[in-house]
């Protein structure tokens, strides 16, 4: 490693000077920092340097400058600054003190009605002058919105954020429409629509529900599955949920976040402008019986061509080759499966697995994190501080994922922080062994990774086998989110 690596004191452009780690996403790693020219605080957020001979990411971080660099706004984190050096780009930016949203509503649980449409407000206020610009955000979650200590909201993080084009040429990859969470994704990112303004409002929608809800409104096993429901399921009421939030305010989310984009508000400005008038913003909303289950009582049941027509999209956008990854979709306003598809087993405990080291053991407090169903969480490795490969130390760590009763696993599905890094799947030991039963390097995105094992097991490895560069002079490497699916064992 060279010595401008980023370490804590390092300092960029003769001018920046790194004090600390606050952030790591799949993508690039934040720093808090001193402009030491004008003694200010400021964020610097490098690409990791396992992404940096990655074109495609190379060019969404440089792409995400120039967007930022046109953007001015109370409510957006502002770009202050761009540089790169011998490790590679870097951008520096406002340093915003407190925390983001997700990490608000995951301790404290719903938003008071009146701090929700206020949160959200001025994240439409920041969306309505980026879409003035002719920027479309395309990654509006819970996570990029942040919440100063004097109450004031600050969107960040367009680094998927695309230009509107006219007449509908938006000039997009199959990959680039379904990058972003997919648990605020609009039907037509899903599907490989043209996007527009209405995308954020949309996305904004689901964000309000979540505000005033403490939850989100889909849920589903993997990204493909939520976002089928993003495209073949209305909303659900939010007073369903949240008994206390009033009837405007649910009108005015369902109709952010209703199926067509026309049917949405046509602006951002206008959704602001009916959350900050408390105004009702559809027909007068049915009431909504006590205890009534939504998923069965407001949920019309999707037409067949749609849903068929859903699956196919996402098939092409999301897995390409998805036969010979060993995915099957089915569809189920058939009355023929087209094939039987692996189901969910059920992970009954997870260990952290370091055969080679002193202790045994490999960040052990953070392994629940793997399985808790949220990718935004993660296990990380122990940092190793010489090299990728463990510094020769040791040949791998992992987690051991013991189900309930054996079970022939034919898919293992995980979402990594730590794109670049190296990993096998691990069959149970046998003879003093393990099968190694795939292989292969996380993307930073959700992977469906084919397993080859015919006979049941009841546990079943995953093994890291090369680390990335952690933004702070050392190696580690994460895991979000992992799952199994396969068939189990009945005999």
């Amino acid at each position: 490693m060279s010595p401008e690596s980023p370490v804590t004191g390092a300092l960029l452009g003769e001018r920046y000077r790194l004090d600390e780690l606050i952030g790591r996403g799949g993508m690039a790693a934040v720093w808090s920092a001193t402009d030491t020219v004008l003694g200010r605080p400021v964020a610097v957020k490098r690409l990791h340097a396992g992404l940096l001979a990655d074109a495609e990411h190379a060019e969404r971080f440089r792409r995400e400058a120039m967007l930022v660099a046109r953007l001015s706004h109370p409510n957006l984190v502002h770009l202050l600054d761009r540089g790169d050096d011998p490790e590679g780009p870097y951008l520096v930016m406002e340093l915003v003190e407190g925390e983001n949203l997700k990490t608000r509503i995951r301790r404290d649980g719903a938003l008071d009605p009146e701090d929700a449409a206020r949160v959200c407000a001025q994240v439409g206020r920041a969306l309505a002058y980026a879409h003035a610009q002719g920027v479309v955000h395309r990654d509006i979650k819970a996570q990029n919105v942040l919440m100063a200590p004097d109450g004031a909201v600050k969107l960040a993080d367009f680094g998927i954020a695309r230009l509107m084009e006219p007449d509908g040429q938006h000039g997009l990859t199959r990959t680039d429409m379904l990058m972003g969470s997919a648990d605020y994704l609009s039907p037509e990112q899903a599907d490989g629509r043209p996007v527009d303004a209405r995308t954020d409002v949309y996305s904004l929608g689901i964000l309000l529900y979540e505000c005033i809800t403490g939850s989100l409104p889909f849920r589903g096993e993997g990204f493909v599955a939520v976002a089928m429901k993003h495209c073949s399921e209305p909303l659900p009421d939010p007073r369903a949920a949240a008994p206390g939030v009033p009837d405007w305010l649910a009108s005015i989310t369902m109709r952010a976040a209703a199926k067509d984009p026309a049917d949405r508000f046509p602006a951002a400005a206008d959704m602001v402008e009916a959350l900050e008038e408390r105004r009702m913003s559809t027909a007068p909303l049915p009431a909504v019986p006590p205890g009534a289950d939504e998923d069965t009582a407001r949920r019309p049941r999707p037409r067949r061509r749609a849903r068929r027509a859903v699956l196919v999209a996402l098939a092409v956008a999301l897995l390409g080759g998805a036969v010979s990854a060993g995915v099957v979709l089915i569809d189920r306003g058939s009355d023929t499966p087209v094939a039987t598809a692996p189901g969910p087993l059920t992970i009954a405990a997870v260990r952290d697995y370091d055969p080679q080291g002193d202790d045994d053991a490999e960040n052990p407090d953070q392994r629940g994190l793997a399985v808790d169903g949220d990718p935004t969480t993660a296990w990380f490795t122990e940092r190793y501080r010489t090299s990728p490969d463990f510094g020769g130390l040791k040949t791998g760590v992992g987690l051991i994922l013991r189900l309930t009763a054996p079970a022939v696993a034919t898919q293992m599905v995980v979402t990594s922080p730590t794109a670049g890094a190296g990993f096998q799947v691990l069959g149970p030991l046998e003879a003093g062994r393990r099968e190694v039963l795939a292989s292969g390097t996380f993307t930073g995105a959700e992977q469906i990774i084919p397993i080859a094992r015919a006979a049941p097991a009841e546990a079943v490895v995953l093994w890291i086998t090369s680390l990335v560069d952690d933004g702070s002079g050392g190696f580690h490497a994460g895991v979000g989110q992992v799952e199994l699916r396969g068939v189990p064992n009945t005999t």
